[in-house]
């Protein structure tokens, strides 16, 4: 198992003891594996959020909304003055490198969503 991949499960497991415990104490007309197989969904679906969050962010997804605002600032700041300019943006070997590392931080974030979603659509055959 990867190094990268405690985090995230680890997060899981909490989520999903925190869930069982929480929906047992409120809920006692369903079996301890229901609540356990709810509690991995929940955490599973959690995580696969965050990992497609970062993934879009680290794809650039997020940049047409900033780039939006970059154009509107760029526009007041003219106002003001004339002769202004941005500055150049990233250069594209640190712009493929920042997605690079972005997308090895959302692998590991994918893979235990689906890890937990997974082992809960297997509990619920129990």
């Amino acid at each position: 198992m990867s190094a990268k991949l405690i985090r995230p499960l680890l997060i899981a497991l909490i989520l999903t003891v925190a869930y069982t415990t929480w929906a047992v104490v409120m809920d006692a007309t369903h079996s301890f594996i229901y609540h356990v197989s709810g509690g991995l969904f929940i955490a599973g679906f959690l995580l696969l959020a965050i990992g497609f969050f970062s993934n879009m962010s680290a794809n650039g997804f997020f940049k047409g909304i900033t780039a939006g605002f970059k154009k509107q600032r760029e526009a007041r700041l003219r106002e003001v003055d004339g002769d202004y300019y941005e500055d150049e943006d990233e250069e594209e070997e640190l712009l493929e490198a920042k997605q690079k590392r972005a997308s090895n931080r959302t692998t590991p974030y994918l893979s235990a969503g689906f890890i937990c979603i997974a082992l809960s659509l297997l509990l619920s055959f129990i």
